[in-house]
C-alpha cells in the first residue's frame, strides 16, 4: 500500500487537477519508472508495445519516441486514467487470478463459457479458470462507478470563503504570490482512478445527485497516519445564511447543509445529524449508538458499505464485510438531499484517499449472502439481493440459467434474475504459488482487466499472451492504466511528496 505514487511535486501538481469538470481531452499520458530507475517520472504520449520487453514512449519535451525497457517500470496512466473510449458490458467473468472480462456471455456450460467483448473480440474460457460467472454485473442496478474521471465532482468549503461557479476557493487578497499558490494545494486531488486529500482540513469532497431514497454504498478509504474522516450523505448542499456574531466554520452543517455526517476513524464510528435552528445557525448532534468500535487500528485501508433507507429512516454501516451497526434516525429523516461528501480532518497531518466508489439500487434487507462460497457446490446468487441457491450450474441457453440443486431440483432462471454465479472452489484450477509472475495488467474503463506478457503492437492492438486465456488482441483505446508492479491492486501507493 505504501508504494510512491511518484518522486516529483512539481510532476505530481501536473498530473493532479481540482475537482473541477474537465475539459474536453484526455490530457498527457504518465510514465512512472519503478525503483530500479529511481522512480521517476515523465508525461507524454504512449506509443506501442516493442518486441523483447520494450515500449516506445513519446516525451513531450522530446523530437523523437525513446524505446525503454518494461522491467524499469512501474505503471503508465493513459490520459489521467481515463481511456479513449468505454465498455459497454452487458456482463462479466472473473478469472481464477483475478481478471476480470467484461462482454456478452454467448455461451456457457460445466466446461467453459464463451464471449463476445468489444476490446478482445471472441473468447472461449475453460471452466476450472473461472471462478465467477456475473450475467448481470452489480445486480443490473448500477447507478455509479468510478472515479474514472473527475466529471461530476467538485469541492466545497466553509461559508466564510467565498465560492466562485467552479466550486474552487476564491483568491484570498495576500500581498505574497507564493502564499496564493499554497492555498491551492489544499485541495483535493485527483491522481490514476482515486481522489486524494490535499492539506487542508475545511474542504468536502462532493457529488451531487449520487444518492436515491434506498441504496447501497461502497467505497474503499485508503490512509497514512491514523484515519480520522466525514463522510456526509444525502447532503442539501444548501445551508441558510447566518449573521450571528460567532464562527460557525467548524460545524458540518454550515458547510453541507441539512445531512447526516459519519464521524469515522481508525477506533470508532458515530453518526451525526446536521440541522439549523430558525435564525439559521448550523447545529450538530451525535445520534445513538455512538463509538462504534471499527477496529482499523493497524490497518491501511478498509472497504466500506453503507446501506441507506432513507423511507424507512436506517443506516447500516458495514466494514470489510463486516456488519457494525444499524442506526433508527427517528420520526423524521432529516436530509433531504442527494449529495455524497468526503472530508479528510488531517488530524497529526494524516493524509487520505478515496477510490473504488459503488452505488447502486437496494431492495432493503440487512444481509445479501453476497460473501457466500462453497469448495463443493456451485452458488447462485439473485438480484434481488437475498435468495441463493447452491448446487451444480449446468449452461445457459435461451435466455435462462438452468442449474440442478441440491435436492435434485432442476430450475430454469432468467439471465436478468441472476447477478452472479459462484463456481465451487474445489473445482477450480490451483495456481502454484511459487509459480513466477511477469504478467503486465491492462485495466479498462469502465471496469475490467487482464493480464498477461504483451507483445509488438498492431495497427492500436496489442497482443498478449495469458496463461489462462492465450494469446489476445486488445483494442487499446479501451485501456486507462497499464500496470507493471504486478502488486494485484491498482491503488497501491502514494506520494511523499503529496
Amino acid at each position: 500500500m505504501n508504494q510512491l505514487i511518484t518522486s516529483s511535486i512539481c510532476l505530481t501538481l501536473t498530473l493532479a487537477v481540482h475537482a473541477e469538470p474537465e475539459k474536453n481531452t484526455r490530457g498527457l499520458d504518465l510514465l512512472r519508472f519503478n525503483e530500479k530507475a529511481n522512480s521517476d517520472t515523465l508525461h507524454g504520449k504512449f506509443v506501442s508495445f516493442a518486441k523483447s520487453g520494450n515500449l516506445i514512449f513519446k516525451s513531450s519535451e522530446a523530437v523523437e519516441p525513446t524505446t525503454f525497457s518494461t522491467e524499469k517500470l512501474h505503471r503508465i496512466t493513459l490520459g489521467n486514467g481515463r481511456a479513449t473510449q468505454a465498455l459497454t458490458p452487458t456482463s462479466s467473468i472473473t478469472l481464477i487470478n483475478g481478471d476480470i472480462i467484461p462482454g456478452k456471455i454467448t455461451g456457457a456450460d460445466n466446461k467453459g463459457v464463451t464471449m463476445d467483448t468489444e476490446h478482445l473480440g471472441q473468447l472461449t474460457f475453460a471452466a476450472d479458470t473461472i471462478s465467477r460467472i456475473s450475467p448481470t454485473p452489480h445486480g443490473g442496478k448500477l447507478i455509479y462507478y468510478g472515479p474514472i474521471n473527475t466529471d461530476g465532482w467538485k469541492t466545497i468549503g466553509p461559508p466564510d470563503k467565498k465560492e466562485n461557479k467552479e466550486g474552487d476557493v476564491a483568491e484570498l487578497k495576500k500581498e505574497d504570490k507564493q502564499d496564493k499558490e499554497d492555498d491551492k494545494l489544499t485541495d483535493w486531488k485527483f491522481i490514476a482512478g482515486a481522489w486524494y486529500a490535499g492539506t487542508g482540513k475545511e474542504r468536502y469532497l462532493v457529488r451531487e445527485n449520487a444518492l436515491p431514497d434506498t441504496c447501497k454504498v461502497k467505497f474503499k478509504i485508503g490512509w497514512r497516519g491514523s484515519l480520522y474522516c466525514n463522510i456526509g450523505i444525502h447532503a442539501d448542499l444548501a445551508p441558510p445564511e447566518y449573521n450571528g456574531k460567532e464562527s460557525v466554520t467548524p460545524n458540518m452543517a454550515s458547510t453541507l447543509g441539512q445531512s447526516y455526517v459519519i464521524s469515522l476513524s481508525s477506533h470508532s464510528a458515530s453518526l451525526y445529524s446536521c440541522t439549523f435552528d430558525k435564525d439559521g445557525k448550523p447545529l450538530s448532534s451525535r445520534s445513538e449508538n455512538t463509538h462504534i468500535s471499527t477496529g482499523l487500528s493497524k490497518n491501511q485501508e478498509a472497504e466500506i458499505e453503507l446501506r441507506i433507507d432513507r423511507p424507512n429512516k436506517t443506516l447500516m454501516l458495514y466494514i470489510n464485510d463486516s456488519f457494525k451497526t444499524k442506526w433508527n434516525l427517528g420520526e423524521s429523516y432529516i436530509a433531504p438531499g442527494s449529495a455524497i461528501a468526503f472530508k479528510n480532518l488531517r488530524y497529526n497531518n494524516s493524509q487520505m484517499r478515496v477510490s473504488d466508489l459503488l452505488i447502486t439500487k437496494w431492495n432493503g434487507m440487512r444481509d445479501s449472502a453476497m460473501s457466500m462460497q462453497s469448495e463443493e457446490h456451485d452458488v447462485i446468487l439473485l438480484t434481488n439481493g437475498v435468495d441463493r441457491f447452491s448446487g451444480t450450474f449446468k449452461h445457459i441457453k435461451d435466455g435462462k440459467i438452468f442449474f440442478r440443486g441440491t435436492f435434485d431440483n432442476d430450475l430454469a432462471i432468467p439471465t436478468g434474475s441472476v447477478q452472479e454465479i459462484r463456481l465451487a472452489s474445489g473445482k477450480l484450477r490451483k495456481i502454484p504459488e511459487d509459480k513466477e509472475d511477469n504478467s503486465v495488467y491492462f485495466h479498462f474503463q469502465p471496469f475490467g482487466r487482464i493480464s498477461g506478457i504483451p507483445a509488438a503492437d498492431v495497427k492500436g492492438r496489442t497482443k498478449i499472451h495469458s496463461d489462462i486465456v492465450g494469446d489476445v488482441s486488445l483494442d487499446m483505446k479501451y485501456v486507462g492504466i497499464i500496470d507493471f508492479s504486478r502488486q494485484n491492486n491498482l491503488l497501491d501507493f502514494w506520494d511523499d511528496n503529496f
